[in-house]
């Protein structure tokens, strides 16, 4: 089963692939192929995973429930990645954090947890054992944990480079169809080699990100992940960000190493705030004296924070043409204030001069395989990897070429943790044609369902009291 599962796994990623470049696409024979990997998937779960076997027999479900059933049943909360006791972080139980961590992953964990005293102590010791766990945190302070084998892993960074990897050529260069060099770097290859095709694409551009130089984040892994590919680049926050500093922000010190660890975390995310965006100013400064393109990196609200600071300091820059401005995250500043797209839209392209169209826009979750990107007419096309699945307010599956409700998706890729998941977003879902030339469902609006708390960036700057 699970070497059939691997297989289509492998060909929706070329299948992927050729959806972002134009070099043709069934929808109806990918469209099949996912909802067998669905099904696969379903019978792995109920065969390995603990928790989804559970939830499977209070439902009156088998291993040979159908994609309807699967749908309207057996869609699990968003929540079960962080269905454990608090006090188990607490008092740093990391063995309990284990047992919790096994009932949603495909294997049972039994590594030893000795000398294991954080948060960051745990994820790093899962990872000896070929666990790769990321975290989101808001600001209720309640991390959701999500892990993934080795192989899913890969198969993740693989489908994004083979999907994205067309869809950027087309903004930085106006051109829909890949040259050659491109549709070689497209064949399905491991994910090492990708990588270093990519590099070589991308030698004159420097990434400017707008976040920390490390952490477990949704956002800062996929950072770690494009670093490679750049030229050079440089940090908003050029230190890590750890997960016992997230947690002590929101949750409170227990002791003075925590109350000094949230002192300094203070002092150069607030203190020193606009010393911070003058250097990354400096740093695209540099670059730019270079001859380098540049890529931007970040959340809404630190896009409008730095052209704040820039237009403030004067400090006005002409990026070299090509140059790219990726934005990703919620449209609501820490405080809870909206931006709006156009006016952020507006003073980017005046603080930095950039055309409009080189202006993008992401949409990911920790709990998802894929990022989709925002084309120019609007919409985030969900690739072929993601069945996607709205719910009205009482959780039921809706139907319809124009949708709007809770966004679920089942991920054909995750097949070490639960992959049939409904989110805290709330979406408006579309299924015909897009002008961009892409087909199949796309995401016309995204914003989060009332009373769900910001995440990212957002949560961490909604940790420091006004």
């Amino acid at each position: 089963m699970i070497n059939r599962l691997r297989d289509i796994q492998n060909s929706l990623i070329k299948a992927s692939r050729s959806w972002a470049s134009g070099m043709g696409f069934n929808l109806s024979e990918t469209q099949a192929l996912r909802r067998e990997a669905v099904l696969l998937n379903h019978r792995y779960y109920m065969e390995n995973i603990p928790v989804y076997c559970k939830f499977a027999a209070e439902e009156g479900c088998d291993r040979d429930s159908d994609i309807e059933t699967i749908k309207k049943k057996l869609m699990l909360s968003s929540d079960i990645f962080k269905s454990y006791e608090q006090k188990w972080l607490d008092t740093n139980d990391y063995t309990k954090m284990n047992n919790w961590l096994s009932g949603i992953y495909h294997k049972r964990i039994d590594g030893g947890m000795s000398g294991v005293k954080s948060i960051d102590d745990w994820i790093e010791r899962l990872g000896t054992l070929g666990i790769n766990v990321v975290y989101s945190s808001g600001t209720s302070g309640s991390f959701s944990f999500v892990p993934r084998n080795d192989e899913d892993w890969e198969l993740s960074q693989t489908a994004n480079i083979s999907y994205l990897a067309p869809l950027l050529w087309h903004r930085m260069t106006g051109n829909s169809s890949p040259n050659q060099f491109l549709l070689a770097a497209l064949q399905f290859m491991p994910t090492g080699s990708l990588v270093n095709i990519a590099s070589k694409m991308l030698s004159d551009y420097d990434a400017a990100f707008l976040g920390f130089r490390n952490g477990r984040m949704g956002n800062q892994v996929l950072i770690g992940e494009l670093i490679p590919i750049f030229h050079d680049h440089y940090f908003l926050y050029d230190f890590d960000m750890t997960g016992t500093a997230l947690r002590c922000l929101r949750r409170g010190a227990a002791t003075d190493d925590e109350r000094d660890m949230t002192e300094t975390l203070r002092r150069k995310l607030i203190g020193q705030r606009e010393e911070n965006y003058l250097k990354l100013l400096e740093n695209i400064d540099r670059s730019i004296s270079k001859g380098q393109k540049i890529l931007i990196f970040g959340a809404p609200y630190q896009f409008k924070e730095l052209c704040d600071i820039a237009s403030a300091n004067n400090r006005k820059l002409r990026l070299k043409e090509g140059s790219i401005a990726l934005i990703g995250g919620g449209w609501k500043s820490f405080t809870g204030e909206a931006i709006n797209r156009d006016a952020l839209v507006n003073m980017v392209t005046d603080t930095l001069a950039l055309k409009p169209e080189m202006i993008l826009e992401g949409y990911s979750m920790t709990e998802t395989s894929a990022l989709t990107l925002r084309c120019e007419h609007g919409r985030f096309h969900i690739p072929p990897v993601i069945e996607p699945v709205i719910f009205d307010n009482a959780l039921n599956p809706l139907e319809g070429d124009d949708i709007s409700g809770a966004f679920g998706f089942m991920d054909t890729l995750a097949s070490s943790h639960p992959g049939f998941i409904i989110s805290n977003d709330f979406v408006r879902m579309v299924t015909s044609d897009c002008k961009c030339g892409l087909c199949g469902p796309s995401l016309l609006e995204i914003g989060r369902m009332p009373g769900s708390e910001v995440k990212g960036c957002g949560g961490i700057m909604g940790s420091f009291p006004a």
